[in-house]
């Protein structure tokens, strides 16, 4: 519920204040012209710009934070509307966009979270612009994030180091040696001592006879 119960009837943003209470959301003022809504809801960017856009002309900046922990900030001041989005741990992104007269915060195309030519590109993508701050600076705004929000603590897991044995191949069984041919033994050649001719199987040399 609002922390600030009774608000005058000339409060610019109590319609804005009874529609975020008729969808059953808590709001709170942290500060003049500034709105947290808290609640069961997925999508934080959405209610806030809805409720911003209900504010047509009127100036106000809207915290919206959801059951999970994550939130956004919508800014608006036309023709400055900044949106900045926090989900889980991941880094803070940034959207500027100046708005024509025709359009409003609750523009199906901004409720779609789509880009348009509106949009303030910056390089890297989704960083703050110093136009973007001086906007927050308007509310009394130095930090993005709502009042009380605690940053979620990410744990990086411990790497482990697993050893796995690599199996021995086989060994394999030396190769028997191949055994040699053996060779027919030659026949002895007997010589004749006196004419150093070959004799024939009788032992008698038929040169010398």
């Amino acid at each position: 519920m609002d922390t600030n119960a009774d608000l005058p009837d000339s409060d610019p943003l109590s319609d804005v204040v009874d529609a975020l209470w008729a969808e059953e959301y808590d709001v709170e003022r942290p500060l003049p012209g500034v709105l947290h809504v808290t609640g069961r809801f997925s999508n934080p960017e959405r209610i806030a710009l809805r409720a911003a856009g209900q504010a047509d002309d009127r100036p106000v900046a809207i915290w919206a934070t959801s059951h999970r922990g994550d939130w956004v900030l919508v800014c608006w001041n036309r023709p400055e509307l900044v949106t900045i989005t926090q989900k889980g741990a991941t880094p803070q992104r940034w959207r500027h966009r100046r708005l024509p007269p025709t359009l409003n915060p609750g523009a199906q195309t901004f409720l779609d979270g789509a880009s348009s030519p509106f949009d303030i590109v910056t390089r890297p993508k989704h960083q703050p612009t110093a136009a973007a701050r001086t906007v927050l600076e308007m509310f009394g705004i130095t930090e993005p994030a709502p009042p009380g929000w605690v940053a979620p603590v990410v744990e990086v897991p411990v790497p482990t180091e697993r050893f796995v044995p690599v199996s021995a191949k086989p060994q394999r069984a030396p190769r028997a040696p191949k055994p040699e041919p053996v060779k027919p033994a030659e026949p002895e050649i007997r010589i004749c001592p006196n004419c150093f001719m070959a004799l024939p199987a009788t032992g008698v040399c038929d040169n010398c006879a």
